[in-house]
């Protein structure tokens, strides 16, 4: 390690490096953030990026030197913030470390959680309003570890938020990792046992993470001494368990890993990701589709670090479509490894551009967030600086001030997934390339960046098409989409009226943003067990019998309105007319639906109701 003395010189030069051309500039109060003492927790303190209020901007929640209150700053617009801490609810924390959001209630604003060394987990129920209640003992968790990870994700597919903790110590022991299952608005149970995943490793970071990209959500822990115990990704079975199969993907590699993200970074299909180490280098392992494993790349695309690394991510500072790498280190300069835009087979190294950035800050760090604070399409950093070679203040926000460029984010809101949509797969063609990203929770280390994705779309002032998978499995599909914007992408989802009595009526609706007046289609069937394959791989989820026949005939008297124009508001309806037959009382109907869309690569079904909705005759 070198002395404190030569990284005060290397500061001097990357300052001086970075002066003519800054990409990253300070933001001093009250554009910025206030004072906020250095974390002085053993590896560091977290902080987390929500919108509190559901204004559609950027708020910030800072973990606390120890003993200290709980900082939470609202964004004001502007690069402004405000220190709202005082009557959040929150309180102080005596040794926080994992900090991370989500919407664990569905109740359309995100909560917040804290771990911290060998105290109670804290959750941070939110009142819709920015004032935070703690009830994790009440909704179930009611651990003690020495955590400091955390990550959402909705493993069973159920809609609702589960959690997975990262743990490192139980005493002079390994700690086990927890995961707890979300039974519903927000009440969790720990199923670790019965799930597998519990590992034993030290674990520093972890994450949901579908390798596999089978719509499970699997698990990566990082083990911070892998000379014990390797790395581990756990596969998602699908009923509840995990299978763990590093060893057979190439996956179990011996590393003490700080910290881990992951991305498509050739864009090219299939999940690649990078983990912080101990010197001499870190871990970037790329995805093998033909073998279905990995392969460590480490040295061949030249991001080695070589200095003991904590936090990582993997963000477009550029906007130029490819997803670019920011490393964190201890007590040396930070590194932002620029992808280069070639596909793998290239072999092109990746140039560290951090000094040229003014990124390079040398100071004592643990963990970055990364998140557009000002919503002007360019991805910011907000650093956490350690006690120890300090920064000037202990929380510095950086504007990212790289030449425009164009670019899509998307804001995600789940009606069948989880609320956040967290887990969503979104795939960006521009001609023949294809980006792709999820909505991710827990990358990185210690904290949370903007639940946005954001993509860099380069000079393209059009999207061709953007392709989203949810949590759920329902497709949904933009086309021709203007650059520069933040889309909010909302869940298609058909619902009814509820029962329809004997000679009554119940309406359907279907809601699909994004194929406004575009055709659809929808219809009703007895059953609902096997599925209607489209082609292409949709499946209608009903079963073709006479009553669907009925209602194909666009004048049908049973199904009004099943054939017609999306309107304005994304939203198709259809009124089923019950006969006055008495015998007809205690039969169900099912209803889904689709819109038509001759064009490719769509050919016929543009979107297909990926569940159907059930209607009981009374």
């Amino acid at each position: 390690m070198r002395a404190v003395n030569e990284w005060i010189a290397l500061l001097v030069t990357f300052c001086l490096a970075g002066s003519a051309q800054a990409q990253f500039t300070v933001m001093n109060a009250p554009q910025g953030m206030p004072m906020v003492l250095w974390s002085n927790a053993w590896y560091g303190s977290g902080q987390a990026i929500l919108d509190l209020d559901s204004d559609g901007d950027m708020d910030v929640v800072v973990a606390p030197t120890a003993g200290f209150p709980i900082r939470l700053f609202r964004n004001d617009g502007g690069m402004s913030f405000t220190d709202i801490s005082a009557g959040s609810g929150l309180g102080s924390h005596w040794m926080p470390h994992a900090v991370e959001a989500a919407d664990v209630d569905n109740d359309g604003d995100p909560d917040i959680y804290m771990g911290g060394a060998g105290l109670p987990g804290r959750l941070y129920i939110n009142n819709g309003a920015g004032v935070f209640t703690e009830e994790a003992v009440a909704r179930g968790l009611v651990h003690s570890d020495d955590n400091y990870s955390a990550s959402f994700g909705d493993f069973d597919r159920d809609g609702w938020l589960d959690l997975y903790l990262g743990n490192r110590l139980s005493g002079p022991l390994p700690a086990p990792n927890r995961l707890y299952r979300n039974t519903g608005n927000g009440n969790f149970v720990d199923v670790t046992a019965t799930a597998g995943c519990a590992g034993n490793s030290l674990t520093l970071a972890c994450a949901f993470f579908d390798y596999n990209e089978d719509g499970w959500p699997d698990l990566m822990e990082v083990s911070e001494k892998g000379v014990n115990t390797p790395n581990e990704i756990y596969r998602n079975n699908g009923d509840g368990t995990f299978t763990p199969v590093a060893a057979t993907i190439g996956a179990s590699i011996a590393v003490n890993g700080m910290g881990v993200d992951f991305a498509d970074v050739f864009n090219d299909g299939g999940l690649d990701f990078y983990c912080t180490d101990a010197p001499p280098d870190h871990l970037f392992q790329v995805w093998d589709a033909a073998q279905l494993s990995y392969t460590v790349a480490t040295a061949t695309y030249g991001v080695q670090g070589g200095e003991l690394g904590w936090g990582c991510n993997f963000f477009d500072y550029n906007n130029d479509g490819w997803q670019d790498l920011y490393v964190i280190h201890e007590a040396a300069p930070n590194q932002l490894f620029e992808n280069p835009g070639t596909p793998a087979n290239a072999v092109t190294p990746w140039q560290d551009k951090a000094a040229a950035m003014a990124c390079a800050q040398p100071y004592s760090q643990f963990m970055v967030s990364i998140g557009d604070f000002d919503d002007d399409g360019r991805l910011d950093l907000l650093q956490r600086f350690h006690t120890g070679y300090q920064a000037p203040n202990g929380l510095i926000l950086y504007r990212n001030e790289c030449p425009p460029k164009n670019w899509l984010k998307f804001r995600t809101t789940g009606r069948v997934s989880n609320r956040d949509g967290i887990g969503a797969r979104i795939e960006v063609h521009i001609g023949s390339m294809v980006q792709c990203q999820y909505v991710r929770s827990g990358c990185g280390f210690l904290g949370g960046s903007d639940p946005r994705p954001h993509f860099g779309l380069n000079t393209a002032a059009v999207a061709d098409l953007v392709k989203v998978t949810w949590p759920s499995g329902q497709l949904q599909h933009l086309t021709n989409v203007p650059a520069n914007q933040i889309i909010d992408l909302v869940e298609p989802i058909i619902t009814s009226t509820g029962p329809a009595p004997v000679g009554g009526t119940s309406t359907v609706t279907a809601s699909i943003p994004g194929d406004e007046g575009w055709p659809y289609l929808l219809v009703l069937s007895l059953s609902a067990n096997n599925g209607l394959p489209l082609g292409n791989g949709n499946i209608l989820p009903i079963d073709f019998d006479g009553l669907t026949q009925i209602t194909l005939d666009p004048a049908n008297p049973i199904f009004v309105g099943s054939v017609g124009i999306v309107d304005a508001a994304g939203n198709a309806s259809a009124t089923l007319n019950v006969p006055p037959l008495p015998f007809l009382s205690g039969i169900q109907v099912f209803s889904s639906g689709l819109t038509l869309d001759s064009a490719a690569p769509f050919n016929g079904a543009r979107t297909v109701l990926a569940r159907a909705v059930t209607i009981m005759i009374q």
